[in-house]
């Protein structure tokens, strides 16, 4: 029913277009993402994912650090924090009501279905975008908010990947291939923040009304 055209390749990956319904989409597999979990990252590396994930001493991409850069000192959560002792971890959409250093800026693996996709992957798309995301494994779907940027596709939060039935521990779940993604160009809200699982569905429900969601899965048969 819907046609794609291919647009490019991002690392092995084919990135297609569906022009009649403004949706970028692709198969990969899952990796877990944990950032923006208050347990995510430790010192002595025992958080709930490996610590090389978030960077190293000098390059830390996934902590905040106490002048804001990659090669700052990292900034760890006070008592009065969800995880003291942990790293203050960040995703790349934060929530503008809580400052720099607070746990609760940054979007929760474990709370908010999201997916990652490289920083200037596609003008048209932004933080904020929804996709509905499908286990061609099991059939099982969620849709789910762009929150975080990372080196490749094919990987979402905590909440996403339980939700799709994969297994979601960020040291060692995943799945390897047959996750489909449809994402909506230009689908975020007008201040780039989703509040949570129930806003997403919502949100999802809308853009899906009138698509037909056997035609979209045919695109990759």
């Amino acid at each position: 029913m819907y046609t794609a055209k291919h647009l490019f390749d991002f690392n092995g990956t084919a990135i297609m277009f569906i022009n009649e319904l403004a949706i970028t989409c692709f198969s990969k597999g899952m990796a877990i993402d944990a950032d923006g979990h208050p347990f995510a990252y430790h010192p002595e590396n025992t958080g709930l994912d490996d610590l090389q994930h978030a960077g190293y001493p000098g390059n830390w991409w996934g902590i905040a650090t106490h002048d804001t850069s990659t090669s700052g000192e990292p900034i760890i959560q006070k008592g009065s924090d969800p995880a003291p002792g942990y790293f203050v971890t960040t995703t790349s959409m934060t929530d503008e009501r809580y400052l720099y250093d607070d746990p609760r800026r940054y979007i929760d693996a474990a709370v908010v279905p999201y997916f990652v996709l490289p920083d200037k992957f596609k003008p048209s798309i932004n933080l904020g975008d929804i996709a509905w995301i499908f286990n061609r494994e099991n059939r099982l779907s969620s849709f789910a908010v762009f929150a975080d940027t990372g080196p490749d596709v094919g990987e979402g939060s905590i909440y996403l990947a339980g939700k799709l039935g994969i297994d979601n521990d960020p040291r060692y779940g995943g799945i390897s291939s047959g996750v489909l993604y449809f994402i909506f160009d230009g689908s975020r809200k007008v201040n780039g923040y989703i509040a949570g699982p129930k806003e997403i569905w919502e949100t999802g429900t809308l853009l899906m009304k009138d698509i037909n969601r056997l035609g979209l899965l045919n695109i990759f048969t």
